[in-house]
């Protein structure tokens, strides 16, 4: 506690000041562990066989479907294997109706982002349930519009209340 009063009173920050920040709604800073966007992020999550391809500005793709889920994809995007543009995915849990319902806990598709965060950044389960929160996908309602991201140096990684998701270097 003293030591919180007195890094306050100088400026600094205390672990537990970040924590409330991350508690408070401000978006938590990651430290991403990869020094290049490339399979090592997906490597141990439940996908089905690559398609090869192109995507609609000429850039190679790799496409893996998620295993689990009707219509969730994994794209990996770029030239360079070893260091990608973007890597990108697609997920949603539909209810018996057939519509939307966000992303269940321990769900496919949360399951699936987890372990990717996890595979980029330290403290994975904290950002993982930051994202999701702000993105509108737990709690889930319909036509709520949500959007989270995190950034750090070179790398931001995105979500939406759709299920889309990029892990992407920055644009400066």
């Amino acid at each position: 506690m003293l030591l919180s009063l007195s890094l306050a009173a100088c400026g600094g920050k205390s672990e537990d000041t970040a924590a409330n920040d991350a508690a408070s709604g401000k978006a938590p800073k990651p430290t991403f562990k990869v020094k290049y966007i490339d399979e090592q992020a997906i490597a141990g999550l439940d996908l089905g066989t690559a398609q090869e391809g192109e995507t609609k500005e000429g850039k190679k793709q790799r496409t893996y479907p998620i295993n689990g889920i009707e219509g969730g994809v994994i794209n990996l995007i770029g030239k360079h294997p070893t260091d990608l543009e973007v890597i990108s995915g697609q997920c949603m849990e539909k209810n018996e109706k057939g519509v939307s319902a966000g992303w269940s806990t321990n769900g496919v598709c949360h399951t699936t982002f987890a372990k990717m965060v996890d595979n980029i950044a330290q403290d994975g389960s904290k950002l993982t349930d930051y994202l999701i929160s702000h993105a509108a996908l737990q709690p889930y309602t319909e036509g709520k519009s949500g959007y989270a991201a995190i950034q750090n140096g070179r790398y931001i990684l995105e979500i939406d209340s759709e299920g889309m998701f990029y892990f992407r270097r920055r644009h400066y």
